[in-house]
């Protein structure tokens, strides 16, 4: 009553497989660990955040004994822009912004892009000025201690030159060349 089975007697030979074949299956193998470690540790960082904005919310960082929030992060040798841009993004995931597939996908820097460039109640637009400082030497101490005092005021008097007197700006110009000459 009993089923006889014969099983064919087969070596898998490694002989078969080819050295490039080889270093190819490794490849993709360390290519399978390294997504998988850097989707753990994009996990990890959205757990990080969503724990940095739980402790922030509800001032647990105040049991510990500090007054603030940032004295928290700083004891903890944390970056004070990368905690912030994660209670952003935490922020965002709260108010159904974004979800953890979205920071998956796109990673931290589009996700920031991207919150950045939406209307949220309680995401505060950046105070980043995105015109860069304007840096030169001045030739005389006295201008340049009274344009150090009114800095506004420097950049409040170029903008007006620029923009409503641009035929004394040129005029201006026009010396200075003929003074390099």
């Amino acid at each position: 009553m009993y089923m006889q089975i014969k099983l064919n007697k087969r070596t898998l030979d490694d002989s078969n497989i080819t050295e490039h074949e080889k270093v190819l299956v490794h490849y993709s193998k360390l290519k399978e660990k390294l997504i998988i470690n850097f989707k753990d540790e994009i996990y990890n960082k959205i757990e990080t955040m969503k724990i940095l904005k739980e402790i922030k919310d509800k001032g647990y960082y105040k049991l510990d004994g500090y007054k603030t929030f940032i004295n928290f992060i700083l004891n903890l040798n944390l970056a004070k822009t990368q905690v912030y841009n994660y209670l952003k993004i935490a922020t965002a995931m709260e108010e159904g912004l974004i979800n953890d597939d979205f920071v998956l996908k796109n990673g931290f820097n589009q996700t920031l892009f991207f919150i950045k460039n939406r209307e949220s109640k309680t995401i505060k637009k950046s105070r980043q000025n995105l015109i860069k400082p304007l840096r030169f030497q001045l030739k005389n101490k006295e201008s340049y201690d009274f344009y150090k005092k009114n800095a506004k005021f420097a950049s409040f008097v170029m903008d007006k030159l620029f923009l409503s007197k641009k035929d004394l700006l040129e005029e201006f110009l026009h010396e200075f060349e003929n003074l390099k000459i």
